[in-house]
């Protein structure tokens, strides 16, 4: 027994006529009568007799036409589901980003991307790059936006921004009146930096500056926060390497002042990674598609 078989009978004692079934379904009437003939044999059952010039259903008939007309029904139910989902009439897309991307670089192409697919429901994690890989493992999450390079792990990855990182600090800060080299790297390295946790990649990239360097880096206090780090820079407490995008208001503002590094730079790639681009919903699919766009 096949969906085939189920719909030209249905169709066949809705209309009470091979024929009719057969135009309904762009078919010839002896491939109708070849499949009611499988479905009898596989029943075991007479399910139509002939009526003068129409058919009806026997007993057998009448029982089977009734969860035949309920299959056909769900099945159609769910194409045309499927087909919204793939139509991207409907769907939800869910998806993680670390802090920053998700305040200054996200924004706009989830702006975008409501426009153009309003149907689509959206749901976004923010996290770590450590956390979002792990959602990603569990299937929580189909996308995430985190810091590059990924180790230990087997996803594709599109790299979409590369993220320039500032040293900043309080403008009464003894760092600020410092000039550009090495000698200011150790300055920094001796005081120490409010900076991420050590299992986040962005510290790892940090320190491995200092380390190319010969230095050690201290670290008075870590958070997983950059805008938390932010506002303790902001209040004195230390001085700190972020996004320039984070820190950029507060840059204007005066109340955070960038300790120019001179040769010395910081920057992170931020990128989206994923399982398989075969498996990506279509609504994962498009914004993956559109923070490419971006990224060029």
């Amino acid at each position: 027994m096949d969906i085939r078989q189920l719909r030209y009978f249905v169709s066949a004692m809705r209309h009470g006529s091979l024929r009719a079934a057969a135009r309904e379904h762009f078919v010839t009437q002896p491939a109708v009568s070849i499949q009611l003939k499988k479905l009898e044999e596989e029943i075991g059952e007479k399910l139509y007799i002939r009526a003068g010039r129409r058919i009806e259903p026997t007993q057998a008939g009448s029982l089977l036409l009734a969860g035949a007309e309920d299959i056909v029904a769900r099945v159609d139910s769910l194409t045309r589901t499927v087909g919204d989902v793939k139509g991207m009439r409907r769907g939800t897309l869910k998806m993680g980003a670390i802090d920053a991307a998700s305040i200054y670089v996200l924004p706009g192409v989830l702006r975008a991307f409501r426009t153009r697919y309003p149907a689509i429901d959206m749901q976004v994690i923010v996290s770590d790059s450590g956390s979002l890989v792990a959602a990603l493992a569990a299937g929580a999450i189909e996308l995430a936006i985190v810091t590059l390079p990924l180790s230990g792990h087997a996803y594709e990855v599109v790299p979409i921004f590369r993220d320039r990182l500032v040293l900043v600090a309080h403008p009464r800060h003894d760092l600020v009146q410092s000039r550009p080299g090495r000698g200011l790297l150790q300055r920094v390295a001796e005081t120490g930096l409010i900076t991420y946790p050590a299992r986040s990649t962005t510290r790892r990239l940090i320190e491995k500056i200092f380390i190319d360097h010969g230095l050690t880096l201290r670290v008075t206090m870590e958070m997983s926060s950059p805008e938390a780090i932010k506002k303790l820079a902001e209040a004195g407490l230390g001085a700190s390497i972020l996004p320039a995008q984070v820190v950029a208001n507060e840059v204007k503002a005066g109340t955070l002042v960038v300790v120019p590094t001179g040769k010395v730079k910081f920057f992170r790639m931020l990128g989206a990674v994923y399982k398989n681009r075969e498996t990506l919903s279509p609504a994962a699919s498009a914004f993956l598609n559109m923070l490419g766009r971006k990224s060029r």
